[in-house]
């Protein structure tokens, strides 16, 4: 009970997060896609932002020199193709930096004296200070009064849905993968796996939750065969590739009562050296479940 209320109070936070980023999008007037990080920086007179390539050193920094806060951000990611300025994976980590930035508690943190982090950006690290700024960015570049309607306009999505919101918001499709899923209504899972094999990290919508499938098998063997196929044909994950199968809910989700069929759609991301698969299940198949055997208490949770 305790573990479970501690992940309830940290959704909380990752969520206030995210309608924090929200309301920044807001309050500089984007009303259509795609929201800039770096107009918001340019009119933001506190903050002087610098871009380079770092390495691997961090994807972004935040430090106070009184009385500027510093923002760097690596721009490694460029080298990899873009329609932009800059990679969006560079855009998510200045809306990342902005987090720290515009969050209270973590710009008071550094002006206190607080020393600055290395940030590596994009639902790769565990603290949660690093989680309410990945939330953060994910609601100013998506905030769901701008992508919600998209998101749920169909119950069937579709990786094809999905890279057209990726072009429209101009973000990564890790991004647009794990906001969507965030935001759906409807039986939907984004799932990230390691070039080994395992399940690195899950974020499950509300449709599945519904059947009380909350969360993702975080750490386990990939099971489902045609993913493990897919990987296979060239598991380092240094190229860019896409493709589809089937499978079952119980391959990604920890769903306790019963099991569905879904569809799986298939990402290699070379930038993260990661596999990202979008699972889509049947909402009618979901409520069949509930009504035959889930208690359909309507209670679910969105991350791993």
């Amino acid at each position: 009970m305790a573990g479970e209320l501690s992940w309830r109070l940290l959704q909380a936070i990752r969520e206030q997060a995210a309608a924090e980023g929200e309301t920044i999008a807001r309050a500089m007037g984007f009303h259509v896609p795609p929201v800039d990080p770096f107009k918001i920086i340019a009119e933001e007179r506190r903050i002087f932002a610098r871009g380079g390539d770092f390495g691997d050193a961090f994807d972004g920094r935040l430090e106070y020199q009184a009385p500027q806060f510093l923002l760097f951000y690596n721009t490694k990611y460029d080298r990899w193709p873009h329609a932009g300025a800059h990679h969006p994976k560079v855009r998510f980590t200045a809306g990342h930096e902005l987090g720290h930035f515009y969050l209270d508690e973590h710009r008071e943190f550094l002006r206190r004296g607080g020393g600055p982090h290395r940030s590596f950006s994009e639902f790769r690290s565990e603290p949660v200070v690093e989680q309410q700024a990945d939330w953060f960015a994910a609601g100013l570049l998506m905030p769901e009064f701008l992508l919600g309607p998209v998101v749920n306009d169909d119950p069937s999505a579709t990786l094809d849905a999905v890279k057209a919101a990726r072009e429209q918001f101009d973000v990564s499709l890790t991004g647009v993968l794990v906001r969507w899923v965030q935001l759906s209504h409807f039986p939907c899972a984004t799932i990230c796996v390691a070039p080994h094999g395992r399940i690195k990290w899950g974020f499950v919508s509300e449709g599945f939750g519904r059947a009380r499938g909350y969360r993702s098998l975080r750490g386990a063997p990939m099971q489902s065969p045609d993913a493990r196929k897919f990987l296979a044909a060239e598991p380092g994950c240094t190229k860019f590739r896409e493709g589809s199968g089937v499978g079952v809910a119980h391959h990604w989700i920890d769903l306790p009562c019963g099991d569905l069929g879904v569809k799986e759609y298939y990402l290699s991301i070379p930038y993260r050296q990661d596999m990202m698969v979008f699972v889509v299940g049947d909402e009618d198949e979901v409520a069949s479940l509930v009504e035959n055997d889930c208690d359909g208490n309507g209670d679910f949770d969105d991350d791993d």
